[in-house]
């Protein structure tokens, strides 16, 4: 009998190990390639899928129904069958549902100019913590870490601060193994992995933090059934973007913020009273102004 149950437990125990953190949907879209058979990366799909999807990123025990939503398309633009050798733009986007309804809200939507990497035929995808391990793993783990942060960001404040702190190991052993591009301070593009880790963990941008946990928690998550009061805490959120627009207007993270969240403001507010619109629509074209035609649908909406 004592047999049989330690055959039980253990049996749950390594089902409990097995169970994903995240729930990840991986495409390569590799048009721009010119090659006779595009096996690799099918095979890059599966192989970028199994890898996050077997390892334990997240510190709490995640259920079936609680994992973190992800999704990673690349796209190459080079390929050097011989090397591996892959040159690659990254759409990175992650959600978290909504308290109480069936909708998924965008966490991130980030396009990485240069994901960038080496892949061969039957490569090991090994990942050891502390560690940077190969270009694509590393890559990986920077933007699972940081999907956790602002998923715990958005739960409790700055909730999401040991996520983002492995990111910013992860962004260090890269630089100390001399990566490229994406991972230093220098280059004209501010959508950057550096400034992602750099802004987020900012003492100056720690407004822009409370703002995600106040949008999702104080807003989002009762917006069905106090859709009033969901809104003006939104646009408390929004204030506190402001406050980091007003010291800071050409920062990755508000670029970060209205990438995510740009089309839903502009759905949440056509819904809105006659008089809460104007002042919305005045403030979302402040502070996310070269976007600010596109908040007079506001407006427009009967």
């Amino acid at each position: 009998m004592r047999k049989l149950l330690f055959i039980i437990c253990l049996f749950i125990s390594i089902i409990a190990q097995a169970q994903p953190d995240f729930n990840v949907q991986v495409r390569v879209t590799d048009n721009q390639i010119e090659i006779t058979d595009r096996s690799i990366f099918r095979r890059l799909e599966q192989d970028i899928k199994t890898f996050i999807s077997n390892q334990k990123w997240c510190s709490d025990k995640v259920m079936p129904n609680e994992l973190f939503d992800l999704s990673i398309e690349i796209i190459p633009s080079a390929y050097d069958q011989t090397s591996g050798a892959i040159t690659a733009v990254a759409m990175i986007q992650c959600r978290r549902p909504v308290y109480g309804s069936n909708y998924n809200t965008i966490l991130l939507n980030f396009r990485d100019e240069n994901f960038n990497f080496t892949y061969l035929d039957q490569q090991r995808f090994d990942y050891i913590d502390g560690q940077y391990g190969t270009e694509i793993t590393g890559l990986l783990a920077f933007y699972c870490y940081y999907a956790l942060g602002l998923d715990y960001d958005s739960f409790s404040p700055e909730g999401g601060t040991p996520y983002f702190n492995k990111s910013a190991q992860i962004l260090s052993l890269a630089q100390a193994k001399g990566a490229g591009a994406g991972w230093t301070a220098f280059g004209r593009n501010l959508r950057t992995r550096y400034n992602l880790i750099d802004n987020i963990l900012n003492e100056r941008f720690r407004p822009i933090r409370t703002a995600y946990y106040i949008y999702h928690r104080k807003g989002m998550d009762v917006f069905q059934k106090k859709p009033l009061e969901a809104r003006k805490q939104i646009f408390k959120a929004l204030e506190e973007v402001k406050k980091v627009y007003t010291i800071a207007p050409n920062t990755v993270m508000l670029l970060l913020f209205f990438d995510a969240k740009r089309d839903e403001l502009i759905n949440i507010y056509k819904g809105s009273t006659a008089i809460e619109k104007p002042k919305a629509v005045d403030l979302l074209s402040e502070v996310d102004i070269s976007n600010a035609t596109k908040y007079e649908a506001i407006t427009q909406a009967k």
